[in-house]
């Protein structure tokens, strides 16, 4: 079963990796909505997501922390995690959305700031169906891991070669 959106016509690999490197983040705030994106491609890349749905479970929360030591800024926070897969669905231009939420019955609208909020109010997130099928070709994936690392991480790309 197909759980992403279809757009109105294809998107291709390079309209995502401009994407991935136009995400927007705070001035000032750890890249954390690009961070979530290299642990969701690496859970992807493991076979440990098989089909288009990204739960959030502790072995991503734990991958998400695991980059965050390396890439983001301060001590870890449940709201590190819960607000970039929370906002990764906003954009300004609703034409350039990739990332989508499954909400549960119990959502109540607001913004879950925590890990327990989150998975009360998210069943999962889903992405576009060209984007998964990118993730998962092994060349695609490298161009996209690419995209986010140029953009966001060059000053700790030696940091990432060794995961």
């Amino acid at each position: 079963m197909s759980t992403g959106q279809q757009s109105e016509s294809p998107r291709n690999l390079a309209y995502y990796c401009k994407h991935f490197a136009n995400i927007q983040v705070y001035r000032g705030n750890a890249p954390n909505q690009p961070i979530m994106l290299l642990s969701v491609i690496d859970i992807i890349a493991q076979g440990r997501i098989k089909f288009n749905q990204i739960h959030i479970s502790d072995e991503l929360i734990e991958n998400f922390k695991k980059y965050w030591k390396i890439l983001g800024s301060g001590s870890f926070k449940s709201s590190d995690f819960a607000l970039p897969f929370f906002h990764l669905k906003n954009t300004k231009n609703k034409k350039h959305k990739f990332w989508y939420l499954k909400f549960s019955s119990q959502y109540d609208g607001g913004r879950p700031q925590t890990i327990p909020k989150l998975r009360e109010d998210v069943e999962y997130a889903y992405v576009d169906d060209e984007l998964f099928e990118f993730i998962i070709d092994e060349n695609s994936r490298k161009e996209l891991i690419d995209a986010l690392v140029a953009a966001w991480f060059t000053s700790s790309k030696k940091k990432l070669d060794i995961l």
